[in-house]
């Protein structure tokens, strides 16, 4: 009889733990989905690499959104002369930003401006000539720092922006660090001071940063412009729609020989793409066309280099979504991936899923994007999956 009522009074307890673990399995989230990828995302272009650049300088190049193609092994800080202007219109640019058609805010040059300016003339820099009243906007002020390469607008650019070059400097040398410009440092908006450094590698980034504002590819890609007391300016950039070329900044000292930081418009098959490079440190008779020339070639040897491939095909499988219940579905690309490929470039894409995502899925659903550097590409399952049943929740692990 006590053994029987034992039995008796145990057996409400394991109901209650039955039903306790039921609950627990109907209401434990299924879980997050895993990956098992088909496809390879790191693909590598077979092949070397062979670009012809001048002899004894320092040299980068990139595509616009496609990467870096190559670079010179010896990158360190350099005097920048004038290229360190790129950095001070990308600064003015996004502070003041313009579209397209606006001149932006006038200025009205002071009697401090002139004494600057006729101080920078006598120093033998690169002006442009300025009078106390004359109404200077900012597209105005742009196109005198970046074609003929004035440094008193430098100096008034930045007091106008900042409220003192000293505080200008430091936006510069904050923006090179935000934008991973390591062998970067700025001691002046004009590039002046020797002590203004950065690297080839390093320009090629910020240019390919500042060649994303509109305002900046505009005024680098012209040939000249009239300004109101000095007349027309001309851009220095003496090859400039000369094998593609369309901007952007050279730079010259006796002390360092010259830099040219430039891009050129490039077709490859159907699509346009923008080549930057930079080339520091030329030298010879004449350290500028050296400079100027030696991106001619490089552009030259770099081309014949270039492909367009299709990298993933529409409706191409994957990868598998995999939940913890075993569910699962394959997805494939909605559409076509082309990229500009070279030898030896290393091509990465990333799998980023809906962050909602949850079941059920259903056939053709969206689940997630294929991304390769600013390109997206819709990931869609193949088949759908329902939300699991009452028994599925029950019986799982």
């Amino acid at each position: 009889m006590k053994a029987e009522k034992r039995k008796k009074s145990k057996l409400p307890v394991l109901i209650t733990i039955l039903i306790i673990l039921a609950l627990i399995q109907i209401l434990r989230p299924i879980g997050k989905p895993k990956l098992k990828l088909i496809m390879a995302t790191n693909q590598t272009t077979s092949g070397s690499l062979q670009i012809n650049w001048p002899q004894n300088t320092q040299c980068a190049l990139a595509i616009q959104n496609e990467g870096f193609i190559d670079k010179t092994p010896n990158q360190s800080p350099f005097p920048t002369a004038s290229v360190a202007k790129i950095m001070t219109a990308y600064i003015i640019l996004k502070d003041h930003p313009l579209q397209f058609g606006q001149n932006g805010e006038a200025l009205t040059i002071t009697k401090r401006d002139v004494e600057e300016y006729l101080k920078d003339k006598a120093d033998g820099q690169s002006v442009v000539k300025v009078e106390a009243g004359e109404k200077l906007n900012e597209r105005q002020m742009l196109e005198a720092l970046l074609l003929p390469s004035a440094n008193n607008i430098a100096t008034l650019l930045a007091r106008w922006d900042a409220g003192s070059v000293e505080n200008f400097v430091l936006k510069m040398n904050q923006t090179a660090k935000e934008l991973g410009m390591t062998n970067t440092h700025y001691a002046d908006p004009a590039g002046i001071s020797l002590k203004t450094q950065s690297s080839a590698y390093d320009q090629v980034l910020l240019a390919q940063k500042a060649f994303e504002l509109h305002t900046f590819r505009s005024i680098v890609g012209m040939a000249q412009a009239t300004l109101p007391v000095c007349g027309t300016v001309y851009n220095v950039n003496y090859v400039l729609r000369k094998d593609g070329i369309v901007g952007i900044k050279t730079g010259s000292m006796p002390q360092i020989g010259a830099n040219f930081v430039f891009a050129a418009d490039h077709f490859v098959s159907y699509k346009k793409v923008t080549i930057i490079g930079a080339i520091f440190g030329a030298s010879g008779k004449e350290p500028l066309m050296t400079a100027l020339n030696g991106a001619i070639k490089a552009l030259d040897s770099l081309k014949p280099y270039l492909d367009l491939k299709e990298i993933v095909k529409k409706n191409q499988l994957i990868a598998t979504l995999v939940y913890p219940n075993g569910f699962k579905t394959n997805l494939i690309a909605k559409d076509s991936l082309s990229s500009i490929v070279w030898p030896s470039k290393n091509t990465h894409l990333q799998i980023v899923l809906d962050k909602k995502l949850k079941l059920p899925i259903s056939k053709g659903q969206i689940v997630g994007n294929l991304i390769y550097s600013d390109k997206k590409i819709p990931l869609v399952a193949q088949s759908s999956i329902n939300k699991p049943t009452l028994i599925q929740k029950l019986t799982r692990l």
